[in-house]
């Protein structure tokens, strides 16, 4: 049985732009002119899948920064990328 939160890279759909800034992240999708905001957590795992991080490994990373549980950083992590590849501003790939 495989880790469903290991499985799995995204990476920016190239209609998507982004600005980060203190607060958090500005997400314009060019294509639909729709912009999305998330606070700083959010702007962290843009920078993740940026980094085309695995999904666990951007959950770590929460996890040590706001010292939660890994379980619930996962969680957390898993439903922002849902989200996000929702409004076609990532996409999921398999890891091979």
């Amino acid at each position: 049985m495989t880790n469903k939160h290991t499985d799995f890279t995204f990476t920016v759909n190239c209609e998507a732009s982004a600005s980060i800034h203190e607060n958090g992240i500005v997400i314009l999708h060019v294509g639909s002119g729709r912009v999305y905001t998330a606070n700083t957590t959010g702007a962290r795992i843009w920078r993740g899948v940026v980094q085309r991080q695995r999904l666990d490994a951007i959950a770590d990373d929460i996890n040590n920064e706001y010292q939660i549980g890994r379980s619930t950083a996962c969680e957390h992590v898993a439903t922002f990328l849902a989200e996000l590849e929702r409004h076609s501003l990532v996409q999921k790939e398999e890891n091979r």
